[in-house]
């Protein structure tokens, strides 16, 4: 009786709470867990490999885009409003705890993200003039029987996926970022905050097109720029905080590992937290924060310049140590040392993080995290433009044989447009939200069963770089 009196958004909120729920954490972390027995950890064991790596130019290989340049861009994506937002929430729902569940995820999310992205090398094609075919649908298909199947049904989740979660939730981010700053000058009133977020608008929407209608090289190119840029002001900031409260630096740490295994007291007559609830929300977090398992990144690890498909793979290790381990931990630990997720807990998410650079900068902190909001947001919208570019070209091009260049030039158009109005009016597209956050939880269950398949190869192209190929071109010591 109760599916007959459930109206469409509210079916959209249950199904998307399945798919973000227990079953679904569970799916992705076993996967993780899987290849990380299989593969012998190579993620912890080889992590010198993946910091050596980093520094390679792409001598030697064959793709479009310089490795540096394509992680970064991979890093636009991967780094954005959860890394603030979302691991506030979880230390709200879950406790000091769950900051270190988020970190088993990330050991875990390191490995099967270096799987995902050596099967986006070893699936391309590179074309006669140089270019690259490639991305996850790619590999999905070569699964066989089911494969080319799953590789449409990947496709149209990831570009319904693009619009929400990457296009319309990033610049409405982007306007709150600029809102928060707005409102230290002065902006109070409601026409003034809607003027605000209109400009924001029409700038977003302007410079996202000068970046996008350049395709990957120029997204890259800005995201080599602005990633870094971005990483180290909220790292700096960051830990501006842990010094700050630098007195209760060990008693943080400390809890972190004592509360993983033991309930959480809390104060001011709160029920605290169980264990149960560390790990659900360090986990859920935690592989919302870095994506591994759900074969976004993977669009764009196709196209680096490099020389071995195995190479790959510690560019996707890397990507998820700094994600998690570094900077959700900035989040996590400024929030903890400053005690605000035990003093305030009518706060969650953005409000949460906010109220803690508050106790540290005072009447900075709207700049400070403002700036970081904006950064992140903006990023990941160029980042996710990409991904929903490859798998739109996928399905209209290389499944139903539609000419590619309008179909590329329909798909920059569409991604524009939702700009303005999702800066302005974000709270109107809550059920599209909740839609397109649905479609980027299922996008795991097609690539989960590639990445099923392929990681015995995948392991052992990533065996061959690190025990064959690093010593043959020098980069490590016989």
């Amino acid at each position: 009786m109760w599916v007959k009196d459930l109206d469409i958004a509210s079916l959209i909120d249950y199904i998307d709470g399945l798919v973000w729920g227990l079953p679904a954490i569970i799916i992705l972390a076993g996967t993780g867990l899987a290849v990380g027995i299989l593969g012998g950890f190579y993620q912890i064991r080889k992590f010198g490999t993946a910091l050596r790596t980093m520094l390679y130019k792409g001598t030697g290989g064959k793709g479009e885009v310089k490795p540096f340049a394509i992680w970064a861009t991979v890093m636009g994506a991967t780094v954005g409003v959860g890394n603030i937002a979302g691991v506030s929430t979880a230390l709200h729902l879950g406790g000091a705890g769950a900051l270190f569940w988020m970190w088993v995820c990330a050991i875990l999310g390191m490995g099967l993200k270096g799987v995902e992205a050596t099967l986006a090398a070893w699936s391309r094609r590179v074309t006669p003039d140089g270019r690259i075919e490639g991305g996850t649908p790619y590999y999905i298909r070569l699964v066989p029987v089911i494969g080319p199947a799953l590789a449409v049904l990947f496709s149209i989740l990831t570009f319904i996926a693009a619009f929400g979660i990457g296009n319309m939730v990033q610049a409405n981010n982007v306007a709150l970022g600029a809102e928060y700053v707005g409102k230290l000058f002065g902006a109070q009133t409601e026409e003034q905050i809607f003027q605000l977020r209109l400009i924001v608008g029409i700038l977003m929407m302007f410079f996202t097109a000068l970046v996008v209608i350049g395709g990957l090289r120029r997204i890259a190119e800005v995201a080599n720029y602005m990633v870094p840029f971005m990483a180290a002001w909220y790292i700096i900031f960051g830990i501006g905080v842990w010094i700050k409260f630098g007195g209760n630096f060990l008693t943080g740490i400390s809890e972190i590992f004592k509360y993983a295994f033991t309930p959480q007291a809390a104060a001011g007559g709160l029920s605290g937290w169980v264990v149960y609830s560390a790990i659900r929300y360090g986990f859920a977090r935690g592989l919302f924060s870095n994506e591994a398992g759900l074969g976004s990144a993977p669009n764009a690890y196709a196209f680096m310049t490099v020389d071995h498909p195995g190479r790959v793979a510690f560019y996707g290790v890397f990507e998820v140590f700094m994600d998690t381990i570094v900077i959700c931990s900035v989040t996590g630990i400024a929030n903890i040392v400053a005690r605000t997720y035990i003093e305030r807990p009518d706060l969650s998410g953005a409000a949460l993080a906010m109220e803690t650079f508050y106790r540290a900068y005072g009447t900075y902190a709207p700049i400070i995290l403002g700036v970081a909001l904006a950064l992140f947001a903006y990023t990941t919208l160029l980042s996710w433009e990409w991904y929903g570019e490859i798998n739109w070209t996928y399905f209209w091009v290389r499944t139903l044989r539609l000419p590619e260049k309008p179909m590329r030039f329909i798909w920059r158009i569409l991604w524009i447009i939702p700009i303005i109005p999702a800066a302005v009016y974000g709270s109107y597209f809550e059920t599209f939200w909740n839609f397109s956050d649905m479609a980027n939880g299922l996008m795991a269950i097609p690539n989960l069963i590639a990445v099923a398949y392929f990681t015995p190869l995948a392991l052992k192209l990533i065996k061959d770089f690190y025990s064959r190929q690093v010593f043959e071109t020098g980069e490590a010591k016989k």
